[in-house]
Parts: structure tokens; C-alpha cells; sequence
């Protein structure tokens, strides 16, 4: 398990996502023996694994790359009609490149539910925002896609930090906000069906789909109760007013020196940079501004952060129950990260990597 590097030789289908190697497979299999905790205010180890598992496979592309077939025709046409010789041909290899068979993909997503012991009960893709739940015969899963880089719209999303007043008290991130609304009506709609009432629900995402599950917990309503939420490598979602009204418990699992979870700027630093344009003439009339419009930021749940581990090797991770963001700061500093090791620590799979170990060695070892 100290190689991050994946096998492309996949047990369920050439693009499955999540338990590929022998070695993860028969992982999986012994850890599912042990009953699952479905409903508890506490951090479980096995439970962190199995939702780092969903929040991965949301990434599968279960969806069709353009909506529907009647948008597909009208772009066809407009290919066709405006495009010709060596322009067309150059578009066509492009597309080819991102295209891809969202059938073919949902039974990739099926499939690997299936090592992880989870039935898919409905897909979801409104305005470019994608979530699944799936269940077993103890509890429900929803889980939500985080940001792609091809996606302007989840970028986006990202960035647009502005506050605005949440419908549940306090203000919230505009853009992620903005991304729940598109598919919430579908997403409660779905839970209240009867195969999936009588079950607790867990909800869970990576980056911005982190940051998707943490409103869901606060916005949404399920018969069986919210048994928790569980969040990898995400972004602040809303001030402390916003947080304060959280009642279901939320674990945010935090990889070394993943610097998403730091965005967007804490309160504390948005002050001083606040305080910082009130010294300066020119620069006052900002200060108010951006207190207003983007201070407060809060994280919320409890955090769970996972170590560094020198040259890849996961072995040697450990869970700790909090750090400061001092710590991790200084942890950047002294081992002179850069920008490629920054974006393997938000990587999902080195997330399901060290949690998979950390269960193994407090449940197995």
C-alpha cells in the first residue's frame, strides 16, 4: 500500500475508479465483514474509508457529456454547417478525446459500488452539478462529484466566494451554494422515496463536492436522520452563524498540505487584510467591503488530518484528531512543498489510500 501508482488493469471494468489491485480487493472484502456503524456521533474508521470510496467513484462520468440528444444534434449541425476540411478534423479528434459512453460509465459505477458493498439507486446532472446515492441493506448514501478542471462551471463555482443570506441562517459560500440549489429539489425528492427512508443517511464529497455535502447536511431533511457527513480536501462553506446551525455531526478529513481546505481565507485572515486597507487611503473604501462580502469564513465539523508521509510512503500515516492551521503552515515551510506535492495531497485517491490503511491497521493489523 505504499504505492500510490494504481494498477490500469482494472478487476471491474477499464475505468473503474476504486478497488482495482488484488490487493485492495481482498482489503475491501475483510473490512465489510466487520457491521458498519449507521448511526452514532462519532468518527468511525471504516466509515471514513467506505465514504472516501463513494466520494471517488462520484467522479465516475456517469453523465452524458452534453445533456440531452437534441442539444447534441444542434451542435452536430453547427459542426457541420460551419466547419470543413482540416478545422473539422481537428475538432473531431479534440472531442474524441473527452468522449466517452455514460452508459458504459454507469455500469463501470455499478460495478465498483458493488465491491464496496452499495446498490445504485439514482444519478443525478442538473447544470453541470452530480451527485449519487446508492445503499445497503443498513443505511443510504449520497454522494457528490467534486470539481473536474474541464468544467468552467465548477471552477466557477469555486470561485465565487462572495457571502449571501442562507435560507438556514447565516451566510454561505454564493457558488456552492448556487451548485446544491441546481440539483437539491431532485436530491430530496429522491430520498423520500420509500426504499429509502427507513435507512440513515451518510453524505459525503471531495473538494468541492466536500463542500456540496456540508450545505446537504445542513439543508436537507431525511425520515431516518442524517447519520453524519464526511468530507474530504474541502473548502470553508459559511460564517459562524452558518456553522452554528449545523446539528448534523460533520468529520472534515484533512491530507498534509492540501491547500483547498484552506480557501476560502479564514475570517481571521480576511480581518487583517481588512484592517490592512483601512491604513492605507486609497485602498479604505475596500476594507468594509471585504469584511462584508467575503469575512467570517468558518470551517465546520471536526477535523480529522491526515500526515505527511516522506517519498509516497503511506505506511507511515497517521490520524490526528485536529491541527492548526499554524502547524500545517510551518509543516509547508519546513519541507519546502511545492505546487505538484499540493495537488497530490488533494488527490481523492491518496485520501481513500491512507484512510484504507489507517482502518486496516486499527481494525485488521
Amino acid at each position: 500500500m505504499t504505492d500510490t501508482t494504481l494498477s490500469h488493469t482494472a478487476v471491474t471494468g477499464p475505468n473503474s475508479a476504486v478497488n482495482r489491485t488484488q490487493e485492495e480487493k481482498s482489503f475491501a472484502k475483510a473490512i465489510l465483514t466487520k457491521e458498519m456503524p449507521t448511526y452514532r456521533q462519532a468518527y468511525s474508521d471504516r466509515t471514513a474509508w467506505l465514504m472516501s470510496c463513494a466520494a471517488e467513484l462520484a467522479y465516475v462520468k456517469f453523465n452524458p457529456l452534453l445533456p440531452n440528444e437534441k442539444l447534441q444534434a444542434v451542435f452536430n449541425k453547427q459542426v457541420d454547417e460551419y466547419l470543413e476540411g482540416e478545422k473539422k478534423k481537428i475538432l473531431t479528434l479534440l472531442l474524441d478525446s473527452f468522449s466517452y459512453d455514460a452508459k458504459d460509465q454507469e455500469k463501470i459505477l455499478i460495478s465498483d459500488l458493488g465491491t464496496i458493498r452499495l446498490k445504485l439507486i439514482k444519478t443525478f446532472d442538473v447544470a453541470d452539478t452530480q451527485a449519487f446515492i446508492a445503499v445497503t441493506d443498513q443505511f443510504a448514501v449520497l454522494s457528490f462529484r467534486g470539481t473536474e478542471s474541464n468544467k468552467p462551471n465548477d471552477i466557477k463555482s469555486d470561485l465565487k466566494a462572495m457571502q449571501v443570506k442562507c435560507i438556514t441562517g447565516g451566510m454561505v459560500h454564493s457558488g456552492f451554494s448556487e451548485a446544491f440549489d441546481a440539483v437539491s429539489e431532485q436530491v430530496q425528492t429522491a430520498l423520500n422515496e420509500a426504499n429509502i427512508t427507513e435507512k440513515p443517511l451518510f453524505i459525503t464529497g471531495h473538494s468541492l463536492g466536500g463542500a456540496l455535502a456540508t450545505i446537504a447536511a445542513k439543508r436537507l431533511t431525511h425520515k431516518s436522520g442524517i447519520a453524519g457527513c464526511y468530507t474530504f480536501g474541502s473548502p470553508r462553506v459559511g460564517d459562524t452563524n452558518w456553522v452554528t446551525g449545523l446539528r448534523t455531526p460533520v468529520y472534515r478529513v484533512v491530507n498534509a498540505v492540501d491547500s483547498v481546505t484552506m480557501m476560502p481565507p479564514g475570517g481571521e485572515v480576511i480581518a487583517c487584510a481588512s484592517k490592512l486597507f483601512s491604513l492605507i487611503p486609497f485602498l479604505q473604501p475596500f476594507s468594509e467591503l471585504i469584511q462584508e462580502k467575503f469575512g467570517g469564513y468558518l470551517h465546520s465539523g471536526d477535523m480529522r488530518y491526515l500526515t505527511n508521509c516522506e517519498k509516497g510512503d503511506f505506511e507511515k500515516v497517521k490520524l490526528l484528531s485536529s491541527v492548526s492551521w499554524l502547524y500545517r503552515i510551518m509543516g509547508m515551510m519546513k519541507n519546502k512543498f511545492g505546487a505538484s506535492k499540493v495537488l497530490k495531497d488533494h488527490s481523492m485517491v491518496n485520501y481513500r489510500t491512507k484512510l484504507s490503511i489507517i482502518a486496516r491497521k486499527r481494525n485488521l493489523d
